[in-house]
C-alpha cells in the first residue's frame, strides 16, 4: 500500500472520530466521511447518474451506468485536480479493504474536462468528470467517499457520498404513512417494509445486516436499524411501531433565480452591487404554527438552470441570495441552519444563520448559481449535528417526503459492507391506520 493510501485512510480515521463532536469542529480542514466543501472557492458540486440531474447518485455495480460530476472554481486560472475514492462500511467509516482491493486500474486521476464561464459577473471554471471510467473502475458494491484534492489527499476541496449497489435481496411490502401510535400520528411517519433474501444466503441476519432509512436524502437524521423484528422462512420483517419514525416535517420552501431580470415568487429584489448580483428574500414565516399547506416542492433538490442564457454549466450567473427569518428573540441552546441540496443535506458552517438584535430576525446568506432550490430551517442544539423542523417548520403527517431504504451486508469473515439492496420512493404517504 503506498504513502498517499496510507494517508488517506489515516485523514479518514481522524476525520471519523471528530465527526461525532459538535459542529464547531465542521471549520477544519480535515476530511470527513460526509459531503463537504473545504474550499470557499469552490461552489456548486453536483454529483448524479450521469444523465438524470434531479436523481441522488447511486449506480449498480458492474453495470455501463456512470456518475456525472460538475462544479465550479471561482478563483482565476486552471488547477490541475485530482480525484481518488474511498470505500466505507455502512456507517461512513472507511473500510479496512486496500485501495486495489476496491479499484480497478489507476488509486488516482487527473480531472481533465474543464471551461471557462462566459458572459457572468462572476467568473468562474466550470469542472467535470464522469465515472467509474477507462482510467478507474470500483470493484465492490457499498458507500464510496469522492475525494478532489490539489496535489496530495492533504488538501481536500471537496468530498461527496455515493452508493454504488448489487441487487441480491428484494426489499417489499413497503408501507410509507402516518404512524400508528396515537401519541406521534400527527407528527410523524412511519416506514415499515420486509426484505426477501431470495437465493442469496445470509447466515445470520440479525448479526450481518443493517439497514439505513433515509428521508429526502437527508444525512443528518437517518435512521439505522440493526435487526428485524421477525424472520421467517421467506422474509425478515421491519414492521416496527416506534425505530422507523421519522418527524415529518414540512414542505420545503423554494429560490427560483433562474432569471435575475425579474422577480419570481418569494423575492422582494434583486441588486447589482459592485461585487455581483444580490437577491433579497421576502421574510419568511415561522410555519409550525400555521395550517398545512401542500405545496409542491422537490424534496430538498436544486436544479442548476438558466433562462438568461442559453448553456447553464458556464452562462449561469451567480447571486449572493440574503434569508431571513423574523423571530422575536434568538435561541438560547441551538442554531438555526439553512438545509437542502444547497448544502449537500448535511449542516455546513456557511448556513449558519446570525440573529439580528436590530430587525429581530435571523438573517443568513449564500452564494448560488442560477436555478431552482428547495430549503427547510432548521435547528441544531450546539451538542449536536441533526437538524430538527420541529421549531420553525413544523412537523405534518401529511407531507410529501420520499424515503430511501439501503440494505448492507457483512458476510462473515469479511472486512466491508456490501450494499446488498435498494428501494426509493415516490411522493406516496398513504393514510394507513
Amino acid at each position: 500500500m503506498n504513502k498517499v493510501s496510507h494517508l488517506i485512510l489515516l485523514l479518514f480515521i481522524i476525520s471519523s472520530a471528530l465527526a461525532q463532536d459538535n459542529i464547531s469542529f465542521y471549520s477544519q480542514r480535515v476530511l470527513r466521511t460526509q459531503n463537504k466543501i473545504y474550499n470557499p472557492n469552490i461552489k456548486t458540486v453536483l454529483l448524479y447518474p450521469s444523465g438524470f440531474p434531479l436523481e441522488m447518485p447511486v449506480i449498480p455495480l458492474n453495470s455501463d451506468k456512470t456518475l456525472y460530476l460538475q462544479f465550479d472554481d471561482l478563483e482565476e486560472g486552471i488547477k490541475a485536480y485530482q480525484y481518488t475514492f474511498i470505500h466505507c462500511n455502512a456507517s461512513w467509516e472507511p473500510s479496512e479493504l486496500r485501495m486495489n482491493e476496491y479499484m480497478d486500474g489507476f488509486n488516482s486521476d487527473e480531472i481533465r474536462d474543464y471551461k471557462f464561464s462566459f458572459n457572468t459577473t462572476t467568473s468562474y471554471v466550470h469542472y467535470s468528470l464522469t465515472f467509474p471510467n477507462d482510467r478507474i473502475r470500483l470493484s465492490k458494491s457499498g458507500n464510496y467517499i469522492l475525494v478532489v484534492y490539489l496535489e496530495t489527499p492533504s488538501q481536500p476541496q471537496f468530498t461527496m457520498r455515493f452508493m454504488i449497489y448489487e441487487p441480491r435481496v428484494i426489499i417489499q411490502n413497503v408501507k410509507i404513512g402516518r404512524a400508528h401510535l396515537p401519541a406521534y400520528m400527527n407528527t410523524k411517519q412511519e416506514v415499515d417494509f420486509a426484505i426477501r433474501p431470495v437465493k442469496y444466503q445470509m447466515a445470520v441476519p440479525d448479526r450481518d445486516l443493517t439497514v439505513i432509512i433515509l428521508q429526502n436524502w437527508r444525512w443528518d437524521n437517518a435512521l439505522t436499524i440493526k435487526q428485524p423484528r421477525n424472520i421467517t422462512a421467506e422474509w425478515l420483517d421491519y414492521d416496527y411501531e416506534e425505530e422507523n419514525l421519522f418527524d415529518a416535517g414540512n414542505q420545503y420552501r423554494s429560490v427560483d433565480i433562474k432569471s435575475l431580470r425579474y422577480r419570481s415568487e418569494y423575492i422582494a429584489d434583486i441588486i447589482y452591487l459592485a461585487d455581483g448580483y444580490h437577491v433579497m428574500m421576502r421574510p419568511d414565516p415561522i410555519k409550525s404554527n400555521k395550517p398545512f399547506v401542500n405545496d409542491p416542492d422537490l424534496n430538498g433538490r436544486m436544479y442548476i438552470k438558466t433562462e438568461d442564457m442559453e448553456y447553464s454549466e458556464t452562462e449561469a450567473d451567480y447571486a449572493m441570495v440574503h434569508f431571513s427569518l423574523p423571530l422575536n428573540y434568538p435561541l438560547a441552546n441551538g442554531s438555526i441552519f439553512i438545509l437542502g441540496g444547497l448544502t449537500g443535506n448535511t449542516l455546513q458552517p456557511e448556513a449558519k444563520m446570525t440573529y439580528n438584535y436590530e430587525s429581530m430576525r435571523y438573517e443568513g446568506q449564500l452564494l448560488l448559481k442560477q436555478g431552482y432550490y428547495n430549503y427547510l430551517y432548521v435547528v441544531a442544539n450546539n451538542d449536536s449535528d441533526v437538524g430538527d423542523t420541529s421549531f420553525i417548520e413544523g412537523n405534518f403527517w401529511e407531507t410529501d417526503n420520499e424515503y430511501t431504504i439501503l440494505v448492507y451486508h457483512r458476510e462473515p469473515g469479511e472486512i466491508y459492507d456490501k450494499l446488498i439492496g435498494l428501494y426509493q420512493s415516490g411522493n406516496e404517504i398513504s393514510t394507513k391506520q
